[in-house]
């Protein structure tokens, strides 16, 4: 019953209120029908201009109030908006300083009545502090002319709002306009102030958020010509700048100056730059206006809308041509492209100030009595502001974050002129592109990066067919070099240069040729697994193939360098068996570091891209990424640099053999002479081409080709020169009985003679020792003669004279030489007794074999010297020789009527305590048996000893027999066997001076 009785209360309490409101109504349109109005209340709001500031925002200023006024009227004179309300605006002069238009601000507040709303700022060192402050008196600020992006920062500036889009506002533009065209890789330049800066970072992190690729981020304070250079470098061709309108001309300057411009080139600028501003006053020196204007043609632009192109009505009533004319009317001589923003800054005021007294209702009066103190007023303003929704003369209106979700307009320049192309609009993310509008310098857009291909390089296959023909013919040519090396082995001059060591060369140079068709296989059509063996085999091959060939060379010259530098005198025997061990050893490093290689770190493919190239065709937007294989392993440096080291070490000890047996003269020995060419030659090769292949490598036919030149090179050199010599050896003498080498040394030199030619020298040593001793002993009467004179003129005789007796030298005694004969091993003795005084004895021993002597034996053509043999007669040490030789001079061959042998030694006697200096012959290819000199210090005290001997006697005992001996052709001449005839068998002893 209660409930009832409440109910019927409340509707009573309803009828009577809309009674009552009914009656409200009807009595005012009572009034108004009687042509009676009533008064409305002011609601004002404080708008701050930079009037007497004389720059470019007094100019925005003066240009922007008569779009306020005649907003204001319209807002007044429409019956759908503020009803008994007018709307009243109160200007105050900031001058642009911070100080006045903080002064301005203070008293806009303090003066009645109060202030709803804060219109205006224009200068951003004004707007700024004030957006700071208004929260304070619980006021909104809007701005129709500031786009600075730090304004947006809503936990600075809380209350502020603006109806012309933020410089941050332009970036979503500007991101569709490179959907568009597919830009995806841009750079970037701006000036390093705050209007750019945080546009630019919003940018930056709107770009990787879409996964576009920033080639460049340049920035620049006042001087942008390291930056634009950076541009250059990078290869940019999208690129978005940010910077101002006087700073712009030096921009284009020095994009004119790196040639950043043309129909490879994209630039997006802003596009509020005034008419012509390429035409500036203020030019750099190195530039003129007509170099900015060709370099700045083509550019895009994103720039505000000035006046919507819709025909549709507006808030006001008018559309934005029918607003365009009145303001016209209006403005005189004043102008800013912001005075539609201004203009629907008004209508935003009233439209907020319609939705808060409706709010408010019976409570509008709250707004008429505001004190700056009403936090719930302030509430319903902001979001009457959030709830802006309505079109303008400049678009849709409407706000997110108190930024104007506005539409952008694209611009290009064209000739020195800016056109629009096109429109951006914020609200729905939707644009509208005219691309039949647009200029494009080289008649279509540009790409933002060349037409990259990728095409796999590999080695041409010509120049690969002509390396293996030239690898097929050297490793044809290194089998004939063994063929010949086999076959005649046993030749004494091939025997004697070590044939199982040169096989060793051959064998290391085929493999180094047949490197050269491993090293060419780099097809892309070769499964992985084959291109790894391919790998290996490489290493592998020329690896073992070097060290065979060059180690084997390098044993050899070891062995010329042990035996020629044995200063202590003592027997050296080399034999081949030990220059394999010293190969084998070479080639176990080898095979140690490669099977480590192949276990622990495996090489493997590796696909590397060398740098772009010019399209071939000479097109600008495509280019050619040459795509190569390699064979690569995890620490392959760390690999090459030990072969490197190691192989690096035995070529500089092999230069240094080389170098030091340079000398040495012994062409059946050793090769030195050769040799030491080849190791220079393989050394130099290595370097250049070790260095080239780290240079040329992503160059695979240039790399291959020069490696193989320098393999096919270097082997065949070697090859040649180890070989070519003994083959015309073996042409000129077939049988290899022409000569006999023979090694002497003396201090400082080594020398091979043979035995002819030792012949020569022996009978001619005879003839000039018995011509000196009978000069000498001619000059010995004569200076007895001058000595007589000098004695009947009486004078002195000098000391000289007596010291030249001392040097006279005994006459040649002949004596019979016995000499035995051995029918049954084909040999003939001759024992020779010799005696001598103090040091060496010089002893030249002719062996006469008469007919009757020889007819026992079997006839042959030559005698060979098998043994000397000395017996010591002498109490005072035992005698050796050092040295002799066998000469067969009486006419070759040795016949019946005329055979004369000659023997020349040296013969001394030595004590026991003496080191023994043997005598070295040459006896078989294995074997070599030398000696050198005695130090000088062993020579002085030799000399001492032998002052101790007054005379000596020792036996010489040749053995000859009937194995033919070499001999050079040239050795046979007439001169020895005239001297020779009438000589029987004969000794010659003498004393050394």
């Amino acid at each position: 019953m209660m409930n009832l009785t409440r109910m019927a209360i409340i509707t009573k309490i309803i009828y009577i209120t809309s009674f009552i409101f009914h009656v409200q109504c009807l009595w005012r349109d009572s009034v108004i029908a009687r042509g009676h109005t009533m008064k409305p209340q002011e609601l004002h709001f404080a708008a701050l201009f930079p009037f007497s500031a004389m720059n470019r925002e007094s100019e925005v200023a003066w240009a922007a109030k008569p779009a306020i006024d005649l907003a204001i009227k319209y807002v007044n004179i429409n019956e759908k908006i503020l009803q008994d309300f007018e709307l009243s605006m109160k200007p105050f002069d900031t001058k642009c300083e911070m100080a006045e238009g903080t002064k301005a601000f203070f008293e806009a507040m303090a003066e009645g009545p109060p202030k709803l709303m804060i219109l205006g700022g224009v200068c951003s060192n004004v707007t700024a502090p004030i957006a700071e402050a208004v929260i304070w008196w619980k006021l909104i600020q809007l701005s129709y002319a500031n786009t600075e992006p730090f304004l947006s920062e809503r936990e600075k500036y809380p209350t502020f709002f603006r109806t012309v889009p933020s410089e941050a506002d332009f970036n979503p533009a500007k991101i569709k306009l490179l959907e568009h065209f597919n830009w995806t890789v841009v750079a970037t330049i701006y000036q390093d102030t705050p209007r750019f800066s945080i546009a630019h970072s919003r940018l930056i992190r709107d770009l990787e958020d879409l996964g576009n690729k920033l080639l460049l981020v340049a920035n620049f304070a006042n001087d942008p010509e390291q930056a634009v250079k950076d541009l250059r470098e990078s290869g940019a061709r999208i690129i978005l700048g940010y910077f101002e309108e006087d700073v712009a001309v030096k921009v284009f300057c020095n994009v004119y100056k790196q040639k950043l411009f043309g129909s490879k080139y994209a630039w997006i600028l802003p596009g509020w730059y005034a008419d012509s501003w390429w035409n500036s006053t203020d030019l750099p020196n190195d530039c003129t206006a007509a170099d900015i204007k060709e370099a700045s043609n083509g550019y895009l632009a994103t720039d505000i809308l000035p006046l919507s192109n819709s025909e549709e009505k507006t808030i006001s009533g008018l559309t934005a041509k029918e607003y365009e004319d009145m303001y016209n009317l209006e403005r005189g001589n004043n102008f800013t492209v912001l005075h539609g923003y201004a203009y629907d800054g008004v209508w935003v005021v009233a439209s907020a100030l319609e939705k808060v007294i409706n709010q408010l209702g019976e409570n509008r009066s709250m707004l008429t009595e505001f004190d700056y103190q009403n936090d719930y007023i302030l509430q319903i303003f902001m979001e009457a502001m959030n709830d802006t929704d309505f079109v303008g003369v400049t678009g849709p209106v409407r706000f997110k974050d108190g930024n104007r979700l506005g539409t952008i307009m694209y611009e290009q320049m064209q000739d020195g002129k800016e056109f629009k192309i096109g429109e951006y609009y914020a609200y729905s993310d939707e644009f509208n592109l005219s691309t039949e509008e647009i200029e494009w310098i080289g008649g279509s857009p540009p790409i933002d990066q060349p037409v990259i291909y990728r095409v796999p390089r590999g080695i041409s296959f010509v120049l690969y067919i002509v390396m293996c023909c030239l690898s097929y013919i050297g490793i044809m040519l290194a089998f004939m070099f063994l063929f010949f090396n086999m076959k005649f082995r046993k030749h004494r001059y091939i025997k004697m240069s070590s044939p199982y060591i040169n096989n060793l060369i051959i064998i290391g140079g085929i493999l180094c040729y047949s490197s050269i068709f491993v090293i060419g296989l780099d097809s892309p059509s070769i499964s992985d697994f084959a291109f790894e063996m391919v790998c290996s085999a490489r290493s592998w091959l020329l690896a073992v193939g070097f060290t065979l060939a060059f180690g084997a060379m390098f044993s050899k010259t070891w062995r010329v360098h042990s035996i020629f530098t044995n200063l202590k005198m003592k027997k050296r025997v080399i034999r081949d068996r030990k220059l394999f061990t010293i190969v084998c050893v070479l080639l176990l490093v080898d095979v140690v570091v490669l099977l480590s290689w192949e276990i622990r770190d495996p090489l493997k493919r590796v696909k590397v891209e060398a740098r772009e190239e010019i399209d071939p065709e000479g097109d600008d937007n495509v280019f050619v990424i040459p795509v190569m294989q390699h064979c690569e392993s995890v620490q392959m440096s760390v690999w090459l640099a030990t072969i490197y080291v190691y192989k690096g070490v035995l070529m500089v000890f092999g230069c240094f053999l080389a170098w030091e047996t340079r000398h040495v003269s012994i062409p059946a020995l050793n090769d030195s002479k050769y040799i030491g060419m080849s190791v220079y030659n393989i050394v130099v090769a290595c370097m250049i081409g070790a260095a080239l292949s780290f240079v040329i490598k992503n160059d695979p036919n240039a790399a291959f080709g020069i490696i193989s030149l320098f393999i096919l090179f270097c082997t065949t050199i070697t090859l040649c020169l180890v070989f070519v010599p003994k083959i015309l050896e073996l042409r000129r003498d077939p049988t290899g009985e022409d000569r006999k080498f023979r090694c002497t040394s003396a201090r400082g030199s080594f020398k091979l003679t043979s035995a002819s030619s030792g012949m020569n020298v022996s009978a001619r040593m005879h003839y000039l020792r018995v011509e000196n001793g009978k000069l000498r002993k001619a000059l010995a009467e004569k200076d007895r003669e001058v000595s007589v004179l000098l004695e009947k003129l009486g004078l002195e005789t000098p000391n000289n004279f007596e010291h030249l007796n001392s040097y006279f030298v005994p006459e040649t005694t002949v004596t019979t030489v016995p000499h035995t004969k051995d029918t049954d091993h084909n040999t003939i003795t001759v024992m020779d007794n010799r005696q001598g005084v103090n040091g060496w004895a010089d002893v030249t021993t002719h062996v006469y074999v008469n007919p009757m002597d020889h007819s026992a034996v079997n006839p042959v053509e030559y005698f060979e010297l098998a043994e000397i043999q000395l017996g010591n007669t002498s109490p005072s040490g035992e005698c050796i020789t050092n040295g002799g030789h066998l000469s067969a001079n009486a006419g070759s061959p040795f016949d019946h009527d005329n055979g004369n042998l000659a023997v020349h030694t040296q013969m001394r006697p030595k004590r026991k305590s003496r080191q023994e200096l043997q005598y070295g012959a040459l006896s078989n290819n294995e074997d070599v048996d030398t000696s050198a000199e005695v130090s000088e210090d062993a020579r002085s005290r030799l000399l001492e000893d032998q002052n101790e001997l007054s005379e000596y006697t020792c036996a010489l005992m040749l053995t000859l027999h009937d194995t033919p001996i070499l001999s050079d052709d040239d050795d046979n001449d007439d001169d020895d066997e005239d001297s020779l005839d009438d000589i029987p068998v004969t000794s010659h002893l003498e004393t050394p001076y």
